[in-house]
């Protein structure tokens, strides 16, 4: 299995065995709310992998881990044929079903879906993301990835792991509620993990702009994952395992 860095933010393709899988695809040049491009906005600094390759149309399947614009991305969406299957939470299906996606499915925690030569497992996230969001680990007969988009669930027993993405920006709402995580807690999470490989998502916040970036507290440090084992760091890096 081989994992790429999708973009300069959170997006990320995994290629196996004639399958392309992309999660939370982000491919144009800026990112908003829908409709509302000053409450929350990000603009991308580098082409997407999938864009610079030319591979949208080999892409086999899409993992949307939320509902929030920032991971499902609907201009990014509709640049995919329809009857793509998406594996999703509930809340992302309502906006994945009005743009006109008709292979949708509605992951259920603790429960496994077969992605041809891939197994998607679907965990619960740690809080406050639990009831909105998931984690999933994809593994084939040699390898495993974990994916955690925001808050690493402690409580998850999760074998085998090969290499896991995950935060290492803190953000705080209002200073009180974090939604992502700090370079000590990934440590920690790789290290319940086991995982050999530690890959940072999520990166660099600071560059979210519009009315909501003024109510978030956030601490960066990206720049210090020279301490951790990190691999993928810009567009288009990779790893094999």
């Amino acid at each position: 299995m081989q994992i790429i860095r999708g973009d300069d933010y959170q997006s990320w393709v995994y290629s196996n065995d004639g399958d392309l899988i992309v999660v939370d695809p982000w491919l144009t040049k800026k990112q908003v709310f829908p409709g509302l491009n000053w409450l929350l906005n990000r603009s991308s600094t580098t082409e997407a992998y999938l864009l610079e390759h030319n591979l949208i149309d080999q892409v086999t399947h899409i993992i949307i881990t939320a509902h929030f614009s920032d991971h499902l991305d609907s201009e990014s969406m509709n640049l995919f044929q329809k009857d793509i299957p998406v594996f999703t939470t509930h809340e992302a299906s309502k906006i994945l079903l009005k743009l006109g996606f008709k292979n949708i499915t509605v992951v259920d925690i603790d429960k496994s879906y077969d992605l041809n030569s891939l197994t998607l497992n679907i965990y619960q996230a740690g809080k406050p993301y639990n009831t909105t969001t998931f984690s999933y680990s994809l593994n084939d007969c040699r390898s495993k990835v974990f994916h955690e988009p925001h808050m690493f669930n402690t409580k998850l027993k999760v074998e085998d792991v090969d290499a896991c993405i995950i935060t290492v920006d803190m953000v705080r709402v209002l200073g009180l509620v974090q939604v992502s995580m700090n370079l000590k807690q990934a440590q920690l999470a790789q290290s319940i993990l086991k995982a050999k490989y530690f890959i940072a998502t999520g990166i660099a916040p600071k560059r979210t702009k519009g009315f909501i970036s003024y109510l978030l507290s956030i601490k960066e440090s990206y720049k210090q994952i020279d301490l951790m084992p990190a691999v993928c760091r810009e567009v288009g890096d990779s790893v094999s395992l």
